[in-house]
């Protein structure tokens, strides 16, 4: 693959590339018997308009709400792209779903004069594009569709959401980012919830296997957590369950050379734990592996040593297969080679979404996070001596990287080691004695002069503080034994 050696395109350049190459590529057109439908459609205007690369024809909905049109193929094609082209803004809010599985692709508000809307690929023969609301009936000029994104890098020119501004509340009971979607992440709290305390790993290891999986079940750790106390496990699966926390009690909760994993489970906080040197079962203080959603990891200190060979441990917090609404917050991860990954390969290309906040990362090499697919926002965090490369967009990514501070650091935005490409959305970051070092053969750097190559709107409304204030917010709030739980 042949990268470029820093910024990938300009808004003119994208602007002219897309108007060049995009109906070359759009499988709405090129694809096997491309075709179109709906749910209905107005008076003098037909479904096929959506997809005749003519911006003055259109689709137009015959209500405002609860609308559709769709792209479909006689057999199924590779899609990782959409492009829609609204004439006006009346759409208040829409999703893309895989019309054969019903999975919800994006969702989003405004889709506006052109609206990019990337996704892990997907197997179809036909897309969806529902029109949830509209201040008035929709009118949709293009549905473009393409694989691997064709030739078209996300526009930069896409219209951006508004920042709700409000207090930043670093203990706060629930969570902002991708966590609060899908009715929000509450793990053990609840009606009929279950509270126990432990002090050894094999207490744990009992109060997770012997729960009452009609009840939410939130565990206080009062203690040093080890192997050895531990019953012979090689690390804390919390699997195959819905609604849990492990938090917790004061500065007393360390896990000391064992992780926790959470797999196949939903509606989980972990919160105010110390986890460090894990040599053991999966190698990562905590883990998530799909399916799994509405996770929240926040206020915890997570950290290895750079005293050892960079295989010795493995990552911090890391993530993998179809993973959805997680959000990683006031954390505190230093002294770690591998630090935080999400996506274990390129063919691990599921459409999971991460947000990371008011996070502290110091002394640290590399995956701040790395990111593979999907959609991450990284907003508010501190980042000190990164040493070799900082967030690393790969394979298709887009990522919202917004208010963040960068101090001695070494290519704190890169795209890096993969067959294809990732993108950012740059807003408001500050950059301090940073070092931006091209190595071509391995992939993209951002720098010097940073620019968004993406556009990411958010589904989620969030409070942001001023990139001035995030040192020392972060400083003085992130990690474990910072709030009363």
């Amino acid at each position: 693959m042949q990268y470029r050696n820093t910024l990938c395109y300009s808004v003119l350049a994208a602007a002219i590339a897309f108007s060049i190459q995009a109906q070359a590529d759009n499988l709405a057109i090129t694809g096997p018997g491309a075709g179109a439908d709906g749910s209905g459609k107005a008076s003098g205007t037909s479904y096929g308009n959506v997809r005749d690369a003519d911006m003055q024809s259109y689709w137009q909905a015959p209500a405002n709400n609860g609308q559709r049109v769709s792209v479909k193929w006689s057999s199924p094609v590779n899609a990782s792209r959409v492009v829609v082209r609204e004439l006006g803004n009346a759409v208040n809010s829409w999703q893309l779903v895989n019309n054969d599985n019903g999975a919800v692709l994006a969702s989003g508000n405004a889709l506006g004069s052109v609206k990019t809307i990337d996704f892990a690929t997907v197997n179809t023969s036909k897309l969806n594009l529902n029109i949830v609301s509209a201040s008035s009936a929709a009118r949709i000029a293009e549905f473009e569709v393409y694989q691997d994104g064709g030739n078209t890098p996300p526009d930069p020119t896409d219209p951006v959401d508004p920042v709700e501004p409000g207090p930043v509340t670093s203990c706060a009971a629930s969570p902002q980012g991708y966590a609060s979607l899908n009715g929000g992440t509450t793990g053990g709290a609840g009606n009929n919830a279950v509270t126990v305390t432990v002090t050894t790993g094999a207490q744990l290891v009992s109060a997770l296997q012997n729960r009452d999986l009609n009840r939410p079940l939130t565990i206080r750790v009062n203690g040093t957590i080890t192997p050895a106390n531990s019953g012979g496990v090689s690390k804390f699966d919390i699997k195959d369950m819905d609604n849990v926390s492990i938090i917790g009690v004061g500065g007393n909760a360390l896990f000391d050379g064992i992780g926790i994993k959470i797999f196949r489970a939903n509606n989980v906080i972990i919160r105010n734990l110390t986890l460090r040197y894990v040599n053991t079962g999966d190698k990562d203080a905590i883990t998530i592996e799909g399916p799994a959603s509405n996770i929240w990891i926040d206020h915890n200190e997570v950290y290895n040593s750079l005293n050892v060979g960079k295989d010795y441990y493995d990552e911090l917090i890391s993530g993998k297969k179809d993973i959805d609404n997680v959000t990683v917050s006031y954390n505190y991860l230093h002294d770690s080679w591998k630090t935080s990954l999400w996506g274990n390969s390129d063919s691990d290309n599921y459409d999971r979404r991460i947000t990371f906040h008011h996070n502290h990362w110091y002394r640290v090499n590399s995956r701040l996070p790395l990111f593979r697919f999907g959609q991450g926002h990284i907003y508010n965090n501190y980042y000190n001596e990164i040493q070799d490369t900082g967030i690393n967009s790969r394979m298709g990514a887009v990522i919202r990287i917004e208010n963040n501070v960068f101090e001695n650091a070494k290519n704190p935005i890169v795209s890096f080691y993969s067959s294809a490409i990732g993108y950012w959305d740059t807003r408001g970051n500050s950059f301090s004695n940073i070092t931006w070092q091209d190595y071509p053969s391995d992939g993209v750097i951002a720098g010097p002069n940073v620019q968004p190559t993406a556009v990411l709107n958010l589904p989620y409304s969030f409070s942001l503080l001023p990139t001035a204030e995030v040192k020392a917010h972060v400083l003085a709030n992130a990690g474990a034994n910072k709030c009363s739980f």
